[in-house]
């Protein structure tokens, strides 16, 4: 990823997401749920730009949220890593320029991150018993971030599109 104005949207977008995460999702919580606006953000970078994904940006955004939360610190780092490159990799392999590849991708991509995550803490002793890690954590949270990725992904699409789409000559009226 190069300095140029894709590389800036991408750095301002990583700052946006952890203000987002630091002020507004622990005031949207419900129970133990909230919203992992870093996870979404990773994800839907590594779906618009899936040739240009690499692992530091979510490794970066994975400390980060591992630090901020009362989790094992590495655990989301390594997911968010993870979880970026199969997304990435699929996209690219099952784009079919509809909504509905990266849509889905992105769901399966923020179920298995929070999936795994909730293992890992059942793997440490950090979560009481797998029920509680699956309904009362995973899916929930697998939700919020579903919205908010449903939100992000056509603003981040928009702003990280090359300008080397083919659109055709352009004809008609005033196009001389």
């Amino acid at each position: 990823m190069n300095l140029g104005r894709e590389g800036v949207v991408i750095a301002v977008g990583a700052v946006v997401a952890l203000l987002l995460q630091i002020v507004v999702a622990p005031n949207i919580a419900l129970f133990s749920a909230q919203p992992n606006f870093l996870l979404a953000y990773v994800l839907v970078v590594a779906i618009a730009r899936p040739l240009d994904a690499g692992p530091v940006l979510p490794f970066a955004l994975g400390l980060v949220c591992d630090l901020l939360g009362s989790g094992p610190v590495g655990g989301y780092a390594f997911l968010f890593v993870i979880v970026s490159f199969i997304a990435s990799r699929a996209f690219s392999v099952l784009d079919n320029d509809t909504l509905f590849m990266p849509v889905t991708i992105f769901v399966v991509a923020t179920f298995a991150a929070e999936m795994l995550y909730g293992a890992l803490l059942i793997g440490l002793g950090l979560s009481a018993s797998p029920v509680d890690a699956f309904l009362y954590r995973a899916l929930p949270c697998t939700l919020y971030d579903c919205v908010v990725g449903l939100v992000l992904y056509p603003i981040i699409a928009r702003l990280l599109a090359s300008g080397a789409q083919d659109r055709g000559p352009r004809t008609g009226p005033g196009c001389e």
